[in-house]
């Protein structure tokens, strides 16, 4: 999903990279990172964004909690088995920056594992706040960092026409953009957007 920072960092940012990019895709044509954080959640929202995303032929990257992954094992199955990237977003959020510990990021990957067999080798830090001791804890785990480049807003709208409305205002070929997988309004906005250039 992005860019090298440097020859060293694991960071990843800027735009959608071929690094990240399935070997079927025709990168000629303009495109986008869709990137999930926080989930799976346990309503319907995931199970939403899912289908859209099944009846479109489309991929995403799942930044989801360890401790929602353990909470929700069969969504997790899903993301995985649809042929979706799961990330690492921590244990349960609840720390960021200077505050995430090791064991914020290790005990994610255990739980992530447990729940869909998958062993996260991209996490992405809550608030994109990537600090030198989140960078070290990454290499330890042979992770990739991966930030955003376009935040979808979807935590402060609340409504998903303006999450639309954002989107098509200012997102750029080969943006990374960040949504959350536990707000109905945002899979509103993903199936209304699927719709809308799914016939373009």
């Amino acid at each position: 999903c992005g860019d090298a920072a440097s020859e060293w960092s694991p960071v990843f940012s800027g735009v959608v990279s071929s690094d990240f990019v399935s070997p079927d895709t025709d990168t000629s044509q303009p495109m986008v990172a869709l990137t999930f954080d926080g989930g799976p959640d346990g309503g319907t929202v995931t199970e939403r964004i899912l289908n859209t995303l099944l009846q479109n032929d489309s991929k995403a990257t799942f930044f989801q909690t360890g401790v929602n992954a353990a909470a929700y094992p069969d969504l997790m199955k899903r993301i995985v088995d649809e042929g979706h990237e799961v990330g690492n977003h921590t244990y349960d959020e609840s720390t960021s920056g200077d505050n995430v510990t090791e064991n914020d990021i290790v005990a994610a990957n255990d739980s992530i594992e447990a729940a869909c067999g998958v062993r996260p080798v991209l996490f992405r830090a809550p608030q994109g706040d990537v600090t030198d001791n989140i960078i070290e804890i990454c290499q330890q785990e042979g992770m990739s960092i991966i930030i955003f480049n376009f935040d979808s807003h979807d935590w402060e709208y609340y409504d998903a026409e303006e999450i639309i409305d954002r989107i098509e205002t200012y997102v750029e070929d080969g943006d990374i953009i960040q949504f959350r997988n536990v707000y109905e309004e945002t899979a509103s906005a993903i199936e209304t957007l699927a719709v809308q250039y799914g016939e373009e």
